[in-house]
């Protein structure tokens, strides 16, 4: 593996598949409460990481599109994949 181990912190997953990220973690890689998240299947093993703000999102993608247009899109896509 590339990437050296520097600290390990454990959580157990509960019946419905939640698990607590560490107080510290959180802290550190800013996770705050309701923030959604990513996660990504290297060939190293899971990564977590907080998924982009959808006001980050529209800005960037602003350009392509009506800025309201792409903020109504991405508001539709994220309620449906809540379904």
């Amino acid at each position: 593996m590339d990437d050296e181990l520097i600290v390990r912190y454990y959580s157990r997953v509960t019946r419905k598949g939640q698990t607590t990220i560490p107080s510290v973690l959180r802290r550190r890689f800013g996770f705050a409460e309701g923030d959604r998240v990513v996660f990504e299947e290297t060939k190293h093993g899971l990564v977590l990481k907080r998924a982009a703000d959808i006001e980050d999102s529209a800005g960037v993608l602003s350009r392509f599109a009506d800025a309201s247009e792409v903020i109504d899109h991405l508001l539709r896509e994220r309620r449906n994949s809540f379904r």
